[in-house]
């Protein structure tokens, strides 16, 4: 005998499937350079296909999902890479709109794919011809993943601090020290590693080298366990007596620096962008619910104090967006806006975390539920609010602006 719609689930999941994939949020904001919107929407369909009804389930198991990276690496990590050396010549303000649609299924995928996505622009900015022809075309198929080291237990913000040596001879280079907080290390094949060449001389004596990550003497540690974003596949790495050829010197010290710096400042912009798409996603889900849910004998959207909360929400994500196209605008036009991509991180992080609790207050008790991607979302704002730089830190590139030092 048939049974009726509902009968044999939980009560409390009756209803709820809808919002699973809930129908679009309108915004009105809009990105300031023209976008691909084929390679945009393919992202969002891939997502669909893979981040919405898997990413739940790889938070659970704590896993990064290798395979589903690399067949994302594949069409997207090429985008902003210039044709001639084997992209599609396409610009950050795509990659921007990219990493929206992704995070708005799942945002801890994306931060794995966005840090490939780095070490990919990295590469191909690198002065090293036979380094590039070596790891370029792997880090755009997908064939490797990879990973930017420059972190380490006792340095993170202060990145000139790293202590991690890398000893010259005449044969190469020696690798010794250990590095933190690596996204992608459960399955980097490639490591773009920032090391010190002299010991205290700080951001003069660091030099950048992409190694083989399956070298002996290079040791991952187990997962970090963390509040979320698993998919990330974050590690620590320990490096003991790891010795490299020469050709492997991506950039030399006195310019090495400068490139992790460039490289932030685009990873920032990638987080704001992540944070944005997240946060649009938990509202979705929240408009949705709370146009279809009834209270009262109305709809719970039409009860002024929720209205009014989500309307604040979105105008804050409104705002955010609006920074971020700024930002990835002034990029694309070859510009180094450092200050701006620091208030567009500072404030995509901060606003995500607040939207995503009114998002899951809409829904009420039904907000806890692992079926929503609202408690997922939120606990990956909380991570991207410490990636690249925390608030703390965005401040410090904004009030040094306000008031240069003297020299």
């Amino acid at each position: 005998m048939a049974r009726a719609h509902g009968v044999g689930r939980p009560l409390l999941l009756q209803g709820l499937s809808m919002f699973d994939t809930p129908a679009p949020l309108k915004l009105h904001t809009r990105s300031i350079q023209p976008v691909n919107e084929e390679i945009i929407a393919r992202a969002a369909e891939f997502a669909d296909r893979h981040l919405r009804p898997n990413a739940q389930r790889w938070e659970d198991e704590q896993v990064q999902p290798a395979e589903v990276l690399r067949e994302a690496i594949s069409f997207i990590a090429g985008q902003a890479i210039p044709r001639e050396l084997g992209g599609q010549g396409g610009n950050l303000t795509t990659q921007v709109r990219i990493y929206e649609e992704m995070a708005k299924r799942d945002m801890g995928f994306t931060s794995g794919l966005a840090v490939h996505c780095n070490v990919t622009a990295a590469v191909s900015l690198c002065p090293n011809e036979n380094l590039r022809a070596q790891w370029l075309p792997k880090l755009i198929s997908g064939e490797a993943i990879g990973a930017f080291l420059l972190t380490e237990p006792g340095a993170g913000s202060d990145a000139t601090a790293i202590v991690t040596a890398i000893d010259e001879d005449e044969d190469g280079y020696i690798i010794n020290g250990e590095k933190a907080w690596v996204t992608n290390g459960t399955n980097a094949d490639m490591l773009a590693l920032f090391g010190q060449t002299e010991a205290g001389s700080g951001a003069r004596g660091i030099a950048a080298l992409c190694i083989d990550a399956h070298l002996p003497g290079i040791t991952r540690t187990a997962p970090y366990n963390l509040s979320g974003s698993h998919a990330m596949g974050t590690t620590g790495m320990v490096f003991d007596k790891v010795r490299v050829g020469k050709e492997t010197l991506a950039f030399a010290p006195g310019t090495a620096f400068k490139a992790a710096m460039t490289g932030i400042d685009i990873a920032r912009l990638g987080v704001a962008a992540m944070c944005n798409g997240g946060l649009h996603g938990g509202l979705e889900v929240a408009v949705n619910y709370a146009s279809t849910r009834q209270t009262f004998g109305r709809r719970l959207m039409d009860h002024q104090g929720l209205e009014w909360s989500l309307a604040d929400a979105v105008t804050e994500l409104e705002a955010s967006r609006a920074l971020t196209f700024q930002a990835a605008d002034r990029l694309d036009r070859q510009e180094s806006p450092s200050v701006l991509i620091a208030h567009a991180k500072k404030m995509s992080a901060r606003i995500a975390f607040h939207g995503l609790g009114v998002a899951m207050q809409a829904l009420g008790a039904n907000g806890l539920r692992r079926e929503h991607v609202i408690g997922r979302h939120m606990n990956s704002a909380r991570v991207c609010e410490f990636m690249d730089g925390t608030g703390e830190v965005m401040n410090i590139v904004i009030g040094r602006d306000l008031a240069p030092r003297r020299k």
